[in-house]
């Protein structure tokens, strides 16, 4: 047991923690020791810089995400530290005091803290002194200075029947001085001799908005840049006007494909809060409904990929072979996507034992179609000729820029939230976790191609295995307190951060989804690559961006000015859809 006490005055066990904080030493303000596998530190603000060289390059932890969130002295910066390797995730607390909200760069230093507070600046105005570029990210180019959404006074001036806002007053003092500036999330201008390519917002290889812009040397990119925030449903902030079980089913629609993921993040987070654990029937639910969506996930991308590279055989493949995994969710939870399944304290419906047989016939049926287009792709010539070399995102990049999922498993990064993080029927199970040295796009799709007969591992055993009991519960009361969950996620690690006051509802909800960890790597994977291998290098660590965005408008390129409000939206769907009816 450690000499270090906690804000409790007891002795803090964790050899983790106490490790920590010994490395950190006086700029040590505070700590707390959740549970044997949570810890929160608070530091000195004016050494936050320091401390976070110390959690990466010292205790080699992974920079997950940052939370913000408003107190009364100030903006509390909280960054998310894991260690992996050793199973324990340490959250480092420093407040951007009042009145200047200002804070130094971790960003400056490393790229994983670079896009998380740019957001933090759009939204909650907490300035980040040594940013190396603090352009938009999140807000539109018009919005105002001084106005940040995530802060509790804030307000929209109210719009009319026509959609007119009744007034330009908005909460929060205007900068005058920043208004006079160029908007902040302008493009760079091309160096002499260089040309700036787009590619987006719309693009046939992104089946959602973003925009990407190449500067080229010839046939060479040689560097990049990326606005994101094309769509808008906020989330977080809807998150904290609800309760705590109506939020599960706002979450997994954050994203379709990761349905079963975000839930079970937020709900880990919530349990960790209330101190209860799942009966251990409703883990082996969870795991099962989880395993299906990666198999799903994981062949609708390879048929994607195939569709990309121009091999539509295999894309017809993957797609025919994954609807037995659609039909089985369809069959357990009632729907193929937002299963509506997982609650705070366990699951909301039992798969009952006549089902098992199903499951199993389901799974059995993927093994030679599996094996068929694995072959397929790493047999293939002409796909190791296009895929080999191209894209690579290098392990120390991997670890830089906090990648997850298979784009820093395929860099030789061994992580997995689902053994580094146990939960679930995961420690009950025997899989692995795939890893490939290479960094390409072609180990990028290999490590997705042998996850699938992980999961068809794991489904297989969990069904052979599940026992009997409840599957649920009560939780009749969610305690002050604040918490994070996670989970692997088919794309990587998703992230929650919770915080509660003993209300009806979370305070403050923050989701990271893996996309937005994986997607700025493309400034080391993709610069020095030929033009025609940038999307499918963008394309291989399967990006989700609508979980990813933010914030949009719609506005005219020259003047500027709104093109169309919601009901204008409304209206013109209707006409065309009336139209459509006619020509029929």
């Amino acid at each position: 047991m450690s000499e270090i006490q906690d804000v409790t005055g007891e002795a803090i066990e964790s050899a983790v923690l106490s490790r920590v904080v010994t490395a950190l030493g006086g700029m040590v303000l505070e700590v707390t020791e959740q549970n044997p596998r949570r810890g929160w530190v608070r530091v000195d603000p004016a050494r936050i810089r320091e401390a976070s060289r110390i959690m990466f390059a010292e205790q080699k932890a992974r920079l997950a995400t940052v939370s913000g969130l408003e107190v009364r002295d100030g903006i509390d910066m909280l960054y998310h530290w894991c260690l992996d390797s050793e199973h324990y995730i340490v959250t480092l607390k420093a407040l951007a005091a009042r009145p200047a909200m200002e804070i130094d760069s971790v960003g400056q230093d490393l790229p994983a803290a670079n896009w998380i507070e740019r957001e933090m600046h759009d939204l909650l105005g907490a300035e980040f002194r040594g940013h190396p570029d603090m352009r938009r990210l999140i807000l539109a180019d018009d919005w105002p200075e001084g106005a940040y959404p995530l802060r509790r006074d804030f307000h929209v001036p109210r719009v009319d029947p026509t959609g007119k806002r009744e007034t330009n007053e908005w909460a929060g003092a205007r900068d005058e001085k920043k208004l006079q500036q160029p908007p902040a999330s302008q493009p760079k201008t091309p160096k002499p001799g260089r040309t700036l390519i787009n590619i987006g917002p719309f693009h046939p290889l992104q089946e959602e908005m973003e925009f990407f812009q190449l500067y080229c040397e010839g046939e060479t990119v040689v560097d990049m840049d990326v606005r994101i925030s094309y769509n808008h449903r906020g989330i977080e902030e809807f998150s904290s006007r609800l309760t705590w079980d109506q939020v599960p089913f706002l979450v997994e629609r954050v994203c379709g494909i990761c349905s079963a993921s975000h839930p079970w993040a937020y709900i880990r987070a919530v349990e960790e809060i209330c101190g209860i654990q799942a009966p251990p029937r409703a883990e082996y639910l969870r795991t099962i409904v989880a395993e299906l969506e990666r198999l799903h996930s994981h062949m609708l991308w390879i048929g994607l990929a195939g569709h990309f590279l121009g091999y539509n055989t295999v894309w017809m493949w993957a797609w025919k072979y994954r609807e037995p995994v659609m039909d089985i969710l369809e069959l357990t939870t009632g729907s193929r996507i937002h299963y509506a399944n997982n609650r705070i304290g366990g699951v909301r419906r039992d798969i009952p034992p006549d089902l098992y047989p199903e499951i199993r016939k389901a799974v059995d049926s993927l093994k030679a179609p599996l094996e068929l287009i694995t072959n397929a792709f790493l047999d293939d010539p002409v796909l190791h000729a296009r895929l080999k070399g191209v894209g690579v995102l290098s392990k120390e990049d991997a670890l830089r820029w906090g990648a997850t999922g298979p784009t820093a498993r395929a860099s030789g990064v061994p992580i997995d939230a689902r053994r580094d993080y146990p939960h679930g029927a995961y420690e009950e199970v025997d899989w692995e976790v795939i890893t490939q040295p290479e960094g390409d796009v072609f180990a990028k799709a290999v490590v997705r191609c042998l996850e699938c007969f992980e999961s068809v591992k794991i489904i297989e055993q969990c069904v052979d295995r599940i026992p009997d009991g409840p599957i649920a519960v009560e939780v009749n009361h969610v305690p002050p307190g604040e918490a994070v969950g996670n989970y692997e996620a088919p794309r990587g690690e998703t992230f929650h951060y919770v915080r509660s006051d003993g209300g009806a509802g979370p305070v403050r909800h923050k989701i990271r989804a893996p996309t937005y960890m994986n997607l700025p790597s493309f400034k080391s994977s993709c610069i020095g690559e030929h033009i025609s291998d940038v999307t499918i290098t963008l394309a291989s660590i399967d990006p989700c961006y609508s979980c990813t965005e933010r914030m949009a408008r719609l506005v005219d390129a020259e003047t500027g000015k709104p093109l169309g409000t919601f009901d204008d939206m409304v209206r013109i769907s209707q006409e065309r859809t009336r139209r459509l009816r006619k020509e029929v």
